[in-house]
């Protein structure tokens, strides 16, 4: 996402080479990566410099009002987002989406699709409050652990999403 959007208590913003430190403070965390499909762990300054001047990530920085970086938010083939353990359980995964999906569903009436590891409840609660249904199983490999795990894909289609706002 090139734009910046804002919540009640959040603003998505594009990521600046000054965010590589807490990205990597995030990200050095194996329960953090344990879901995530590309993300390297452990997670090196040199790794967090390239996802920033990547440029081909559709990502944004999830910042509390202060400015404070908290995870990160991104909208391409599909939904997916992180963000750093000590705010987990806050609501700030649901309200990010929200955001985005909202952003996303004002310019397109394409679908969004989505998935979660099988054992990461939160995000599948996540997922689910924002509306998305179920549409199959899968296998995603997770780079930081190393091997393939089950998984579920799902999809949010328009008329899903304004049932649900």
């Amino acid at each position: 996402m090139q734009h910046t959007l804002t919540s009640e208590r959040l603003i998505l913003r594009p990521f600046v080479p000054q965010d590589a430190d807490a990205i990597v403070a995030a990200l050095n965390d194996a329960e953090t990566c344990r879901g995530l499909t590309v993300v390297p762990y452990p997670y090196t300054n040199q790794d967090a410099d390239q996802f920033i001047s990547d440029g081909t990530a559709q990502a944004s920085a999830v910042c509390l009002k202060d400015g404070q970086l908290i995870g990160c938010i991104g909208l391409g083939a599909q939904l997916g987002y992180w963000f750093a353990k000590p705010h987990w359980g806050k609501g700030y995964a649901t309200e990010a989406a929200h955001a985005v999906l909202a952003d996303h569903f004002a310019h397109s009436d394409t679908d969004v699709m989505s998935g979660y590891v099988d054992d990461n409840f939160a995000s599948a609660a996540v997922l689910r409050k924002l509306g998305f249904v179920v549409v199959g199983n899968t296998m995603l490999h997770i780079r930081s652990r190393g091997i393939a795990v089950p998984a579920k894909s799902v999809c949010l289609t328009r008329t899903q999403w304004e049932a649900q706002s």
